[in-house]
């Protein structure tokens, strides 16, 4: 009992002592910069602060956007002479190879991208579902392709724009909306932004105006398959010609 005692007094002691401390002026940052000084001495590194988004103008975005338009190109999927799926594609080589996400080809028979003012007709050269990854090939020569940013680092907080083409009336239009890299999981990126049908294949551009991953839903969220996954992919391709 006395035991017991003991320990309580000395608890309630204890939280008394830390009330007093933190009431005395400037005690506040005296008592952080003491366990933050006693953090880096333990770790042997100062913390890494959580990032913050960078603000930038939409102006900024336009032009990252107009820039890549040339590269990038609608795709339509059909089944028995039927639409069945939309998505974007992105140009990865001058030749007429397209990258875009399984989920745009899956089930489909027939292909057709809509690249500046032209519609043409595209082969399934490979696709793999697990990593929701498929190749095109158009008969085209001198297409404008993208460079993939496959050594970037991802980290929450970043911002970003997701931007594609979709169809309407028999031509491609460019579509874009602002996004922000929200969780970074062992085998998914999942982007904070409108989680709209048409984004399968998009591009995810960074604020250097370079591609760092291309988008698609899962869940009502939108997710990415990264540019080293998709360069790496691509190479698998390249090599088997």
């Amino acid at each position: 009992m006395n035991y017991t005692k003991t320990i309580l007094i000395g608890f309630l002691g204890g939280i008394l002592a830390l009330i007093l401390v933190f009431s005395l002026p400037v005690s506040g940052s005296f008592i952080f910069n003491l366990i933050r000084n006693d953090l880096i001495d333990f770790l042997g590194t100062k913390p890494v602060p959580t990032p913050t988004p960078t603000s930038v103008s939409p102006d900024f975005w336009q032009k990252i956007v107009s820039d890549h338009l040339l590269s990038t190109v609608a795709v339509q999927s059909f089944k028995n002479g039927k639409i069945i799926r939309e998505g974007s594609g992105i140009v990865i080589s001058s030749d007429g190879i397209i990258i875009t996400t399984f989920d745009v080809v899956a089930g489909a028979d027939f292909f057709q991208v809509l690249y500046g003012d032209k519609i043409l007709r595209a082969q399934l050269a490979l696709y793999d579902g697990f990593k929701n990854l498929a190749l095109l090939k158009v008969a085209a020569t001198d297409m404008n392709a993208t460079r993939l940013e496959r050594d970037y680092q991802f980290q929450p907080g970043q911002d970003a724009v997701v931007s594609g083409k979709m169809v309407k009336l028999s031509s491609s239009v460019i579509f874009a909306q602002r996004g922000m890299i929200s969780y970074i999981l062992p085998k998914e990126i999942i982007v904070d932004t409108e989680s709209n049908n048409f984004l399968s294949g998009s591009k995810v551009i960074n604020n250097s105006g370079i591609v760092v991953g291309m988008a698609y839903l899962r869940g009502g969220t939108v997710r990415l398959v990264t540019a080293k996954l998709m360069d790496d992919f691509a190479e698998s391709y390249f090599k088997s010609l």
